[in-house]
């Protein structure tokens, strides 16, 4: 279900309607359906006079904005797969460049958020609108996310799927990963230090952690719903315990929305944090492999533009 968006900040009679677009495709997002789709936004887009270009290249992508004798005044970016991609695309943009996502990953968490559909019909009239809005983002280890960043045994799933993926990928396709990390995961504990705007530093340690920029997460787990996207904040959940077993005692009460008065949950929003562990930790961003701990967080208020859907 979409939630209420952010205020729009700037429409297109403020800023001028779109006049040039590219379209930075992610090849190997998701199952690779919906693909024919680009093929028919690059119609219509030329159909209505719009420069429109696409690429699978950020390095191109980045040339052009780079590009001092082309104007990005009327310029706007379809992202074409899932909150990767996205990611990855918002970090080699500067701020003012409005994004739209054309959802074509596994779970697409920010297009389902919002409400952004797949069609060519659909991005198109955003892109026509041109009604602009900004969102949060946050940075880990140098790298963007703008749903999530995870460390733990999921972490570790996502992590199995990296080693062993060829090409697209399907919901199924994480079987043999969670199966892996059942089998061989051992819940090391994971210290978090975190500070908020007022200066306050405070640690916590636990077997599970988890930083939200959106209330989502893959599967349609509501882990953390208090989760705004434009407050200038990062939100954490911990899960205090470790083992498998405990690990199906949250997913039941997560899926229950019974989760957050439980004794073995930890929640703080901050601004920065350092996660650390004395065990090899893997960590995931929006849903991709990240690396080790330890980990760097900070949030990025208002660092990414977005065109609001049509929805």
């Amino acid at each position: 279900m979409t939630r209420s968006l952010p205020p729009v900040t700037e429409t297109a009679s403020e800023q001028g309607s779109i006049a040039e677009v590219w379209i930075c495709a992610s090849p190997k997002a998701g199952s690779g359906q919906g693909r024919h789709e680009i093929g028919l936004l690059v119609d219509r887009l030329r159909a209505g006079l719009i420069d429109v270009h696409v690429t699978h290249s950020i390095a191109a992508l980045r040339a052009r904005v780079a590009d001092e004798s082309r104007s990005t005044a009327r310029f706007a970016v379809v992202a074409a797969g899932g909150d990767g991609t996205l990611a990855l695309v918002a970090q080699n943009l500067p701020q003012e460049i409005p994004i739209v996502p054309m959802p074509m990953g596994t779970e697409n968490l920010l297009a389902r958020y919002f409400g952004y559909a797949c069609r060519a019909a659909s991005v198109y009239e955003c892109l026509e609108r041109a009604e602009r809005f900004s969102i949060d983002a946050g940075l880990a280890n140098g790298r963007m996310f703008l749903v999530m960043v995870t460390a733990g045994m999921d972490a570790e799933v996502v992590r199995g799927m990296h080693l062993t993926r060829r090409g697209h990928i399907t919901r199924w396709s994480y079987a043999r990963p969670i199966w892996r990390a059942i089998s061989k995961y051992r819940f090391p504990a994971i210290t978090a230090q975190e500070s908020t705007e007022d200066g306050e530093v405070a640690t916590t340690s636990a077997c599970w952690m988890m930083a939200f920029n959106l209330p989502r997460y893959g599967g349609g787990l509501g882990i953390e719903p208090g989760a705004v996207a434009d407050d200038g904040k990062l939100d954490r959940i911990a899960l205090l315990q470790g083992f498998f077993f405990q690990g199906l005692h949250y997913f039941a009460r997560i899926k229950l929305g019974k989760h957050l008065r439980h004794r073995d949950i930890s929640r703080r929003r901050f601004q920065r944090a350092l996660w650390t562990s004395p065990e090899r930790v893997p960590y995931q961003i929006d849903g991709d492999y990240g690396g080790r701990l330890p980990l760097e967080i900070e949030v990025l208020p208002g660092r990414v533009t977005l065109l609001r859907p049509s929805t």
